[in-house]
């Protein structure tokens, strides 16, 4: 079972410049802050069924980690090899 706890967070500017193929050319500059408030992320393999579930602000059941919908759970998931 994976559970993850993330602050929100806001950024004000800079958004791109974090990449390196603009710092690299023209330096970067990035202005954020978080909030109080967190994203909640469960994701668990059922004993009964086999079946992967995911549920953020919406829920997902799946077979197979390639049809999760939700693509930074996808990339994780699939980056860990769950």
């Amino acid at each position: 079972m994976i559970i993850t706890r993330t602050p929100f967070r806001l950024t004000l500017g800079g958004g791109g410049s974090d990449l390196p193929s603009y710092y690299s050319k023209h330096g970067g500059f990035i202005f954020s802050f978080t909030l109080d408030k967190y994203m909640y992320i469960t994701v668990k393999r059922a004993f009964a069924d086999e079946l992967i579930r995911i549920k953020y602000t919406k829920s997902e059941t799946v077979s197979r980690v390639s049809e999760i919908k939700h693509e930074i759970a996808r990339a994780c998931l699939q980056k860990v090899g769950f």
